[in-house]
């Protein structure tokens, strides 16, 4: 039973800990990252001027909320805000997850291990969708797990939620919608074959509450797209471009998964899930715990078959299997963890190998060596052999030793989890997301104050009845800058240095009213400029700079001008 007070204080602390010691910013995965970041900033004012907004505007479960922080409390703190609610949710799932089904102190203990984890804080310090998927998937995962275990004051109230998270899943990103509920459907399974009473009842309410949810709140993020994008259509948006969209040409190497080290994390999910069913002294837990981590990769690889797509090789897509991998560790930890009779008292020895963990996790998240196939495995293995010793070693009566050995074996893996994801190398076409950006600085806060500053340059240089198109270097330098007026092939005008006649008949037919222009040196947005039409009769350019590292000059250019046809 969760106590009322004590419980959500020891929430609020881990996931402040957690906020506190990682980046504010890891790293971007250009150019969605900054998609997203803008429409939330900027709204209407981005999709109205592009010459296509695309499907992106449609992901209002990140968009909504996070417009409403950044319009309260301006961008940067509306950011730090939505991280910190990202991480709240992690924490708070996983803790009252373990607290189901064991004690307080080991609640504390795997909550910070996952929020720690560099996969988690990476992308929740980050404006793509997969840090708030991750936390979302989390959250269901949560519920489904509170009516495995729990017993709630309102039998109807965890499918309610689900439902509602569930819906809000569908508006970050479809696909983790359905990973998500195969997950939660799997616990309630469980569930319902183990406690037959009422069964079906049970099972028509809690369809009936998840339905009712989900339209709840599906309802709402309409809503709330009809406010901040007012004009525009939802549904046609989404089913339009999602006839449109090839998912498979994103795939640049099939077999990528056969040699990304960083896969062994959700695949330990499962062989610890069973370490824990081998000699179960809380068999449910240990179930459960298996169930997810089952379906996380039974689901990834069979719509892998049936729908190819990019998660294959994109960090951000590997990335959805975290969840389901380190709620159901936490699971097969505690049902490992569990003594045969009565609780086990925390004493200074579990504190002192807690502390000392936590730091070896925080230090393990700055990993930067590669890490071979065949060392990798081998660190897979013994976690599993620790795992099963503390397995073997939690009998009756448990012991000091036995315990600290079960604290050492839960240390291991998270430990180990750090090692595996940064030391995964370049992986495919899309190599390596820089996992260790979690807790080093890469500029990320300058970076993003520029991109803010370039668009809002833009923004003021046109107005709303303007369509804008966009042109960058051709060694796309500035695509990061660029995307947040949301850089892409339909709205691009010309690849090259300047316009070739195909591309200025192209530019004929789709007239836009303005050029946005981005190249790391001044020069080159002259050369392009003067490779306009003269019947399109541009205005001078009009531009800035802003500060920025990486594209070969410091300052690079941003410059706007307005087409007028002749």
């Amino acid at each position: 039973m969760l106590d009322p007070v004590l419980d959500p204080v020891l929430i609020a602390a881990v996931s402040i800990g957690a906020w506190l010691v990682g980046r504010p910013w890891a790293g971007f995965n250009s150019p969605d990252s900054e998609f997203y970041a803008s429409l939330a900033l900027f709204g209407s004012d981005v999709a109205d001027r592009s010459l296509d907004p695309a499907y992106t505007w449609t992901r209002l479960g990140y968009i909504a909320p996070v417009r409403a922080l950044t319009s309260a409390f301006g961008a940067f703190a509306g950011f730090a805000l939505w991280r910190l609610v990202l991480i709240a949710f992690v924490v708070g799932s996983v803790y009252c997850v373990v607290r189901l089904v064991g004690s307080r102190p080991l609640a504390v203990v795997l909550a910070a291990f996952t929020a720690l984890n560099t996969v988690v804080m990476s992308f929740v310090g980050n404006t793509y969708l997969t840090g708030t998927l991750i936390a979302a998937t989390c959250l269901l995962l949560a519920l489904a797990c509170w009516q495995a275990f729990g017993t709630p004051r309102f039998a109807w109230l965890p499918a309610l939620l689900s439902g509602a998270v569930a819906a809000w899943l569908a508006m970050v990103n479809p696909y983790g919608m359905l990973l998500g509920l195969t997950m939660w459907c799997g616990v309630r399974v469980v569930t319902l074959v183990q406690v037959p009473d009422r069964r079906w009842r049970n099972l028509a309410r809690d369809v009936g509450c998840a339905v009712l949810g989900f339209a709840v709140v599906f309802a709402g993020f309409i809503a709330a797209g009809l406010v901040i994008f007012p004009g525009r259509n939802w549904l046609s948006t989404y089913l339009d471009w999602n006839s449109r969209l090839d998912y498979a040409t994103f795939i640049g190497d099939a077999h990528a998964w056969q040699h990304d080290i960083a896969l062994l994390v959700p695949v330990l999910a499962v062989v610890l899930s069973a370490v824990a069913l081998m000699r179960a002294r809380a068999p449910r837990v240990a179930v459960v715990a298996l169930v997810i981590a089952g379906a996380n990769l039974a689901f990834t690889a069979a719509y892998l078959v049936a729908v190819p797509g990019p998660w294959l090789e994109a960090p951000t897509y590997v990335a959805l299997l975290w969840p389901g991998a380190l709620v159901a560790s936490a699971l097969a930890y505690s049902a490992i963890a569990a003594p045969a009779t009565g609780p086990v008292r925390w004493g200074w020895a579990h504190a002192a190998v807690s502390a000392v963990a936590v730091a070896l996790v925080l230090w393990a998240g700055r990993w930067d060596t590669d890490v071979a196939g065949i060392a990798a495995l081998a660190l897979a293995v013994a976690i599993c052999v620790l795992a099963l010793a503390a397995n073997l070693r939690m009998r009756r009566p448990v012991t000091t030793g036995a315990a600290i050995l079960a604290l050492v074996a839960v240390s291991a893996f998270y430990l180990g989890a750090q090692v595996l994801q940064n030391g995964r190398g370049l992986v495919g076409s899309y190599g390596q997301f820089p996992f260790r950006a979690a807790y080093v600085d890469f500029d990320g806060d300058l970076l993003m104050s520029s991109k803010i500053a370039a668009e809002e340059f833009v923004l003021a240089h046109t107005s709303p009845g303007d369509r804008v198109a966009i042109w960058t270097d051709p060694d796309r330098m500035m695509a990061a800058v660029a995307a947040m007026q949301l850089w892409g092939w339909y709205n691009n005008v010309g690849s090259g240095s300047t316009l070739s006649e195909s591309e200025a008949a192209a530019l004929e037919q789709s007239r836009p009213s303005a050029i946005a222009m981005y190249a790391p040196e001044r020069e080159q947005i002259d050369a392009f400029y003067a490779s306009l039409p003269t019947w399109a009769l541009p205005s001078p350019p009009e531009c800035t700079t802003v500060p920025y590292l990486g594209v070969g000059n410091t300052h690079p250019s941003v410059c706007v001008t307005h087409l007028r046809w002749s």
